[in-house]
């Protein structure tokens, strides 16, 4: 136990570097050890640190021009919720102060080797910061079975499954976000995958969700001058999008002319600056990735491995900012709606855009797809992150973090997940719990390999529908 003690305190002295600091060491790290010159590993981790620090910057301009508006539309709707969304940085925090979050980390970081090693995945997971998604479903269980070892087995079954749908959709990641050898095996992002793959086939069989290539889209554009020609316009540039919502927000948060005009051109900007400062990040992880993909040929020639990154290298397609800015008031209207949801959006409703990043890649950047898809999806991520609410809650007094005033509960959207509403369900099955969450995993990896082909020869008619949607 004294080891994994030293290890939280390692971990915990370099996440509170910073982002910005800790990623592009880590970044360079890989870099080099991949076989890239020190002066281009150097140059790619500060790119990604530079990229790291727009993204802050940015999403604090977010926080600071949308956290008024929420809360006036908190207000406006009497959204008397006792569950209050502190966003994922303090979800972050709770889950790494715990000796059952750095006992995973050095745990998930054996068990992803030994199974690229086993061939039974081709992600390596680089994304250790976000290794927090475990260490709270791991926290969770340990909190309602008091049993250590089950928690841990918990989070590890949270960490294969993201691994698995990394694998699964690895090949349309790369092609929509436009780096190589990369996956996404991120916690929240990765759960969302299997209902937006569920939808995407029943999407197949309705001709309104149909893809059609671009050439096509945009002669019907010129064509029609109708109704849906401007609802296209709309919605296909981010500035009349930006414009339109913000006009939106400062009439909600009942601002004067200087306000609403102040809140509306801030939105625009936010819309177009996101993919701009999305841009440099991935432009420093290029470098990194081409290098890997070169390794990878190299030393496995028989294997197309990828590097395991943070969902955030996704949200800047314009699919994905436009979507999650236009679910940014939906969230606050489901949640005054829902039956059974006892959860404020507040923390996480400016970051709308990674709930529906992973929409965008499995529909192909389908416009219509996605929005569907993020409004059936909102009332599953509410709901989940109520049922966590109460155990959020515990192990952040346990941590000794007051989040929240007394009376309330403290919870996140990002607590929405699949993957630990499930395994947490399994370990508490009496005597069969450990059982069934290897069990589980077992399933994932061998349903996942199936699956892995099966897209691989729906991928190869791919290349026809890539960033197309209907209009």
């Amino acid at each position: 136990m004294e080891f994994f003690e030293t290890v939280s305190g390692a971990v915990q002295y370099f996440v509170d570097l910073g982002s910005y600091i800790f990623v592009p060491i880590l970044m360079c790290v890989i870099g080099l050890l991949f076989g890239l010159k020190p002066g281009r590993a150097i140059k790619a981790g500060a790119t990604v640190g530079i990229g790291l620090v727009g993204v802050s910057l940015v999403a604090t301009l977010t926080a600071d021009s949308l956290g008024p508006v929420i809360n006036r539309m908190v207000e406006v709707l009497n959204l008397n919720l006792t569950a209050i969304d502190v966003g994922g940085s303090p979800a972050a925090a709770v889950g790494f102060s715990s000796l059952i979050g750095a006992a995973l980390i050095v745990i998930i970081i054996l068990v992803n080797i030994a199974l690229v090693a086993l061939k039974l995945t081709n992600t390596v997971n680089v994304d250790v910061y976000n290794f927090w998604y475990f260490a709270i479903t791991g926290g969770i269980v340990q909190l309602v079975t008091g049993n250590f070892w089950l928690g841990v087995l918990a989070g590890v079954t949270h960490a294969v499954l993201g691994l698995k749908i990394a694998d699964i959709m690895a090949h349309r990641t790369q092609e929509i976000i436009g780096i190589p050898a990369i996956s996404i095996p991120h916690g929240f992002a990765a759960a969302s995958a299997p209902i937006f793959l569920v939808l995407d086939k029943v999407y197949d069989l309705i001709p309104f969700f149909a893809h059609k290539p671009i050439e096509d889209d945009d002669e019907e554009l010129e064509e029609s001058k109708g109704l849906s020609h401007y609802v296209s316009l709309i919605f296909g540039e981010r500035i009349y999008l930006g414009l339109i919502l913000g006009l939106f927000f400062g009439v909600v948060a009942g601002y004067d002319f200087k306000g609403v005009a102040d809140v509306t051109i801030k939105t625009a900007a936010l819309l177009e600056l996101f993919p701009m400062v999305v841009k440099m990040l991935v432009g420093g992880l290029i470098p990194i990735s081409n290098q890997a993909k070169s390794f990878f040929t190299k030393h496995f020639p028989d294997r197309q491995l990828s590097i395991g990154l943070d969902s955030a290298v996704t949200i800047g397609h314009p699919v994905t900012i436009s979507v999650g800015f236009l679910m940014v008031p939906i969230f606050m209207f489901v949640a005054a709606v829902l039956p059974g949801n006892i959860t404020l959006p507040l923390g996480e409703v400016p970051f709308a855009a990674f709930y529906v990043c992973f929409a965008t890649i499995i529909h192909r950047a389908n416009r219509r797809r996605t929005i569907c898809s993020s409004l059936i999806f909102i009332p599953i991520v509410l709901w989940i992150s109520s049922w966590a609410a109460p155990f959020f809650t515990q192990l952040a007094d346990a941590a000794g973090m007051t989040l929240v005033a007394e009376g309330q509960l403290a919870t996140t959207m990002a607590f929405g997940d699949l993957f630990i509403l499930i395994p947490t369900l399994l370990a508490q099955v009496p005597y069969v719990g450990a059982l069934l969450l290897v069990a589980l995993m077992a399933v994932a990896i061998a349903l996942g390999k199936l699956l892995e082909r099966f897209y691989a020869k729906e991928d190869e008619r791919f290349e026809e529908t890539i960033g197309t949607e209907s209009k």
